[in-house]
C-alpha cells in the first residue's frame, strides 16, 4: 500500500527512477481499487433489485449520469500517476520514456518499409496476387504484438545499478523498505 501511495503521491512527478516493486504495487492497487467500485456498484443494485434500480434510474437520469462519470474519474485520477510511474521506470532503465518512443517509431517505419517492400516482391516475382488490405492488417498486428513486448520488457527489466543520470538507485535510497536498505549498506562496506 506503501508504494501505492507513493505513485499518488509523486502524482505528476516524471523525474528520478521508480524500482518495479513500485509499479506492481501501483497497478495491484488500482486493479483492486476498480473492482471493489465495481463490486461495491454490482451490490447496490443486486440488492434492492435489478427492476428497482431501473425504475429509479427512469425516474432519476441524473444519478445514471453520476454514476457514468465516477467510472471515467476512476480511471483519469489514476491515469495520471500510471503514466508518471511508468516514465520513473523507464529512468531507472536508463532510457528516457521520450527516447523509448523516438525507438519505437524508428522500428515501426523500418517494419512498415520492410512489410510493403516484401510484399510487393513477393507478388512481382511469384506472379501472386497479394491482397494489401490483409497484409497491411497483419502488418499492424505484428507491430502491436512488436510494441507490447518491447514496452513490457523495459518495465520488467532491472533498473541499472547505482547512480544513472536520471537520479540514484531507488533500490538503495527506499524510505519504505528499510530493511533492504540496511541490507544493501551492509554489503557495500
Amino acid at each position: 500500500m506503501k508504494y501505492f501511495l507513493k505513485c499518488l503521491y509523486n502524482y505528476a512527478n516524471c523525474r528520478g527512477r521508480a524500482r518495479r516493486k513500485e509499479l506492481g504495487y501501483f497497478i495491484l492497487y488500482s486493479v483492486i481499487l476498480i473492482a471493489l467500485w465495481n463490486l461495491a456498484w454490482l451490490g447496490v443494485c443486486y440488492s434492492i433489485g435489478q427492476a428497482v434500480v431501473d425504475q429509479y434510474l427512469q425516474m432519476h437520469p441524473g444519478i445514471n449520469a453520476l454514476t457514468l462519470l465516477v467510472y471515467p474519474a476512476i480511471y483519469i485520477f489514476l491515469a495520471t500517476p500510471f503514466v508518471t510511474v511508468i516514465a520513473r521506470r523507464f529512468n531507472d532503465t536508463g532510457i528516457s520514456i521520450y527516447d523509448f518512443f523516438i525507438q519505437i517509431w524508428i522500428r515501426i517505419f523500418v517494419l512498415a518499409i520492410i512489410g510493403v517492400l516484401t510484399s510487393h516482391i513477393v507478388s512481382f516475382l511469384g506472379n501472386v496476387n497479394i491482397d494489401q488490405d490483409r497484409a497491411a492488417e497483419a502488418f499492424g498486428i505484428l507491430s502491436v504484438i512488436i510494441i507490447y513486448f518491447y514496452f513490457s520488457y523495459f518495465l520488467i527489466k532491472k533498473g541499472t545499478p547505482g547512480d544513472n543520470p536520471f537520479g540514484s538507485d531507488p533500490r538503495i535510497d527506499d524510505p519504505i523498505d528499510e530493511k533492504r536498505n540496511l541490507n544493501e549498506r551492509e554489503r557495500l562496506q
